[in-house]
């Protein structure tokens, strides 16, 4: 299967970008969506769930930049490769 480019990743090997994107989202978002979902604050019901769903889809996107990111820079015949390749059970 051909994977598509992304201008986020320069290279073919080694590109640490996405990971660093990815993780600075993951642990801005992931906070206060935590917060917002076990300790809403009384009477903010109008914002609450717009703000779950915006915070949720920043801790999806940073979650798949790690993954393209931990892809990027995994070396060929190592596990992680075969994960995010889809190569586990091939030799």
């Amino acid at each position: 299967m051909k994977w598509p480019k992304w201008s986020i990743v320069r290279s073919e090997t080694g590109d640490f970008m996405p990971i660093f994107f990815g993780t600075i989202m993951v642990l801005v978002s992931l906070p206060a969506f935590v917060m917002l979902l076990l300790n809403p604050d009384a009477n903010s019901d109008a914002i609450r769930y717009p703000l779950l769903v915006f915070l949720g889809f920043g801790v999806v996107l940073g979650t798949g930049f790690i993954g393209l990111g931990i892809r990027v820079c995994s070396l060929p015949g190592s596990l992680t490769y075969r994960v995010t390749h889809g190569r586990i059970f091939s030799r």
